[in-house]
């Protein structure tokens, strides 16, 4: 149930993402829908640096390999203990994993980003913000309704959105400087992305023992969905980009002037 990544063409990701050094090792957590790492491989090899993604799930990664001439390097790993040497990363990109950590649980995966990142390397977040109660955000609304219900029944977490409060106050006590957020709007709501919500509903609802919730998720809470949607004009929630740097006394000019429109996380 995601909305899926939406690119620029490439002129476009190609000034979006002027003024980034990429000449050292840039790191991905998260392989998305590869949108993403398609820009930065892009850019890496005009650089002449590398690049690494990290994802814990295998599909995410196989995609990525038929999709570039120079594949990046695809690594198996929780994101909270990354294979990788202290101080061996210069730009750490965090795509639309952030919300699957609680916010208990934020400094602890800081922190971690801190060991791998270089002195003066930057970090940029993006992830998705839970659903104003605005018209458009309804459908979304429904969606997170659906999924909090069916986690509650199976017994396992629901990973929705993130805190960006929380996120930032604890970017700062692990010690990252010269924090910015830039927010974007929800992309637009798509009848594919309709049928593939409710397509995956009905699969996960047929795990259920229970045939009585398997009715109350498909009888009740699906058509919610598909009435809110009906409304017309629905968004996903609004996204963000959150930026710091690991200051020290090697820290570089990696600063750009772009909005970062085409980190576009899964939600």
């Amino acid at each position: 149930m995601t909305q899926g990544e939406s690119g620029q063409d490439g002129d476009s990701n190609q000034s979006i993402w002027r003024g980034v050094d990429f000449s050292g090792l840039t790191l991905v957590l998260g392989a998305g829908g590869g949108r993403l790492v398609d820009v930065l491989a892009a850019q890496v090899r005009q650089a002449d640096g590398h690049l690494a993604v990290v994802d814990y799930q295998i599909p995410a990664l196989r995609e990525l390999v038929p999709e570039h001439g120079h594949s990046p390097q695809c690594l198996r790993a929780r994101y909270r203990q990354l294979p990788l040497l202290a101080e061996s990363v210069d730009l750490l990109v965090v795509n639309g994993v952030l919300r699957e950590a609680p916010g208990s649980r934020y400094e602890a995966l800081f922190d971690e980003f801190w060991r791998v990142l270089v002195q003066g390397g930057r970090l940029r977040v993006s992830d998705i913000l839970e659903p104003t109660e605005a018209d458009y955000d309804q459908a979304w609304h429904e969606r997170n309704a659906i999924v909090r219900a069916l986690a509650a029944l199976m017994d396992k977490p629901a990973a929705l959105s993130v805190d960006l409060t929380a996120a930032a106050k604890a970017l700062r006590q692990v010690g990252f400087e010269d924090l910015s957020v830039a927010l974007l709007p929800g992309l637009a709501l798509t009848d594919a992305w309709l049928e593939e919500t409710v397509n995956a509903v009905h699969g996960m609802a047929a795990r259920l023992a229970d045939r009585s919730q398997r009715d109350q998720i498909i009888e009740r809470k699906v058509p919610n969905l598909i009435a809110a949607y009906a409304a017309g004009n629905q968004r996903a929630p609004e996204r963000f980009v959150l930026s710091g740097r690991k200051v020290g006394s090697l820290a570089l000019d990696m600063e750009s002037s772009f909005t970062e429109d085409d980190l576009l996380p899964e939600a």
